[in-house]
């Protein structure tokens, strides 16, 4: 019957596809591709809280407020917990100044005794962008202890109870050698990776903002990674691309 031949000829057909089908049906699901660049982008690990102070100037301030209004306050770019690890005897600390009508701030860092180590006074252009400070060979940190350093607007040169501040930690570290050793032959952006591993805050810092020109995304994705997105797009005020080499 002509009903009979089109069912043998349908069971033929499925008998011929089966293996096909199954085959098919092994396959694992595909898996998104990666980057074309091969590359992964940088980020900090959470770093866990020490108890440093906040590394955002805070809304209520005494006396003349020169910054504007309403814009991204003094901002330190530091990790959430505020604390700038190091293995640099003389860090360099970066923090973002909102548009301002001060003509300078001053940077300050004291030991766990309340002793100065350094203080220096930070010529202010008026723009809102990231200032870059750095501790000169004279000033240096001890590994494995803990300073306090500040950064602060000067509103008013005689009345200082007006100045727009800042306040964070700075803890110096060692490598290991194996550390030490994937370090010496790397990149720039793979060494700033390792440290970014090691929880590394200011040379994983350094390295990144020296890249910035080149390539962006990076410190783009390193501030976001600690919270910091609001100021990724920030220019550099005052500073050349030779002077954001780490030391």
């Amino acid at each position: 019957m002509v009903w009979l031949k089109s069912l043998q000829s349908v069971g033929i057909l499925a008998g011929v596809l089966s293996p096909a089908l199954v085959s098919l049906a092994s396959l694992p699901p595909q898996l998104p591709a990666p980057p074309r660049d091969g590359r992964i982008s940088l980020e900090f690990p959470p770093a866990a809280d020490r108890g440093a102070p906040a590394r955002t100037a805070g809304g209520g301030v005494r006396g003349e407020n020169c910054v504007e209004q309403g814009a991204t306050p003094l901002t330190a770019l530091m990790p959430s917990n505020n604390v700038g690890t190091t293995v640099a005897a003389n860090p360099t600390l970066f923090v973002y100044v909102p548009k301002t009508n001060a003509k300078e701030a001053e940077f300050s860092v004291l030991d766990d005794r309340g002793k100065d180590v350094y203080l220096e006074t930070v010529k202010l252009t008026g723009e809102a962008g990231v200032v870059k400070v750095s501790m000169p060979e004279s000033a240096e940190l001890k590994t494995g202890k803990d300073y306090t350093w500040s950064f602060s607007i000067v509103c008013n040169a005689q009345e200082r109870s007006g100045d727009i501040f800042v306040r964070g930690l700075l803890q110096r570290t060692e490598l290991s050698a194996d550390l030490k050793s994937e370090l010496e032959n790397a990149p720039p952006l793979e060494q700033a990776k390792i440290y970014a591993r090691a929880q590394v805050w200011s040379e994983t810092l350094a390295l990144v903002a020296q890249l910035r020109n080149t390539d962006p995304a990076e410190w783009e994705q390193l501030l976001k990674s600690v919270g910091l997105e609001a100021i990724a797009q920030a220019p550099f005020i005052g500073v050349s691309a030779a002077e954001l080499l780490p030391r």
